[in-house]
């Protein structure tokens, strides 16, 4: 176990305390499970407490030994029940007016209302566009947690070859490589934001099963293993001449990156081929337009523009009402943090921003042929995080 340099836990909360000043909070609480690592570089049952003025205090109701043990970077202070929360944070001099920070995109109602009835005089106050914001430009160590993710993610790719072969379910490859990025130190778990989508390891698929939708906002889907969690890979077994996408996330220190890359056994569809050759043009498009203060926008309309001038528009990124919105989002200690590289977000791209571009087209009765990488902003260009080779690996 690797703990975060408490220099930069210390530097995100001061960052953090900036923009609260700039927006007129004076005292945020921090629950979401991913911020409240950024911030405090454990996690636990509890809230941080940040206010502009002030050094945060840690408000843990469990575990308690486990933090008395690690000496974690901030004041510790622990609660039964969240009624307790306002007097200590009141006896630790925390403003007791003012609206309160919550981060709102991904509270449940239930807690809202308590929180309503906790603070009846204090406006709520979403800071979460706030927090996102910042989490989406990454600091020199957190690249080297994704560089990381990547190298391990590029050495389970290696077992592949030895996976591949007539017969074998999807499953069965999926199971291996799980289990072997397992060993080399992925925590097993996918941190997502979204409300009510969820992730696994990724999605092992071949043939038509890469071309079936799921419920969630992924270009594919999968049928999965059951109908409790239809997404992923399945049952069906591999055969000679139809695509296999192998698309997962590398995952250390909390950091995950996304990779997709694409197999056959003997040879491939020419459709399937003419289709991989547009998604190579893509890359080295948004190779050549991904730069700090180009906004995202402009960048997808132009890579939508190419696909339709090569024939591929009906098939791009999903079919018919299953298509999705995006052509890339941003990774980091979730898998759908900003950027998001679509028609209509708001931001401009900056150095050190990290997105996973996935490019992908669905041909019906053949399957699925895309690439998928996670890239690092810069003013030279794009660094590519994950390094396994793109070609298709004809086996």
């Amino acid at each position: 176990m690797e703990p975060v340099p408490v220099p930069e836990i210390t530097a995100r909360v001061a960052a953090l305390k900036e923009g609260l000043a700039r927006e007129g909070v004076p005292l945020a609480l921090i629950r979401q499970t991913a911020d409240f690592y950024y911030y405090t570089g454990t996690l636990a049952d509890g809230w941080l407490a940040v206010s502009p003025a002030l050094e945060p205090l840690l408000l843990v109701r469990r575990p308690q030994y486990r933090l008395l043990e690690a000496v974690p970077p901030w004041p510790l202070a622990f609660y039964g029940d969240l009624k307790e929360i306002p007097p200590l944070l009141a006896h630790a001099g925390f403003p007791e007016e003012g609206p309160l920070g919550l981060e709102l995109d991904v509270m449940p109602a239930a807690f809202f209302q308590r929180f309503q009835k906790l603070f009846p005089q204090r406006p709520p106050k979403d800071v979460s566009s706030l927090i996102r914001r910042q989490r989406m430009l990454k600091s020199a160590y957190e690249i080297e947690q994704l560089r990381r993710a990547g190298r391990f993610l590029d050495q389970a790719l290696e077992d592949v070859p030895g996976l591949l072969k007539p017969g074998v379910s999807e499953m069965e490859v999926a199971a291996a490589l799980e289990y072997r990025l397992r060993l080399l130190g992925h925590q097993g778990l996918v941190r997502i934001r979204t409300w009510n989508l969820e992730l696994f390891y990724g999605h092992v698929l071949s043939g038509v099963s890469g071309v079936q939708a799921a419920y969630t906002d992924t270009p594919s889907g999968g049928p999965g293993f059951s109908a409790a969690f239809p997404q992923g890979a399945g049952h069906k077994k591999l055969a000679p001449g139809e695509p296999i996408s192998i698309d997962l996330f590398g995952c250390f220190n909390g950091y995950v990156v996304d990779q997709t890359r694409m197999y056959a056994l003997d040879s491939l569809p020419p459709r399937a081929w003419e289709a991989f050759r547009v998604i190579e043009d893509l890359y080295r498009l948004f190779a050549d337009l991904a730069r700090p203060e180009v906004l995202a926008g402009d960048i997808y309309q132009r890579l939508w523009q190419e696909v339709q001038e090569r024939g591929f528009g009906e098939y791009f990124m999903g079919q018919g009402p299953d298509r999705v919105s995006f052509l890339g989002h941003g990774l980091g200690l979730e898998a759908d943090e900003f950027p998001l590289l679509t028609a209509r977000f708001p931001h401009p791209l900056a150095a050190d921003m990290v997105l996973a571009f996935e490019p992908k087209i669905f041909l019906p009765e053949i399957g699925m042929i895309g690439l998928e990488d996670t890239g690092r902003i810069t003013p030279e260009g794009v660094e590519w995080l994950t390094i396994t080779p793109r070609e298709v690996m004809v086996l």
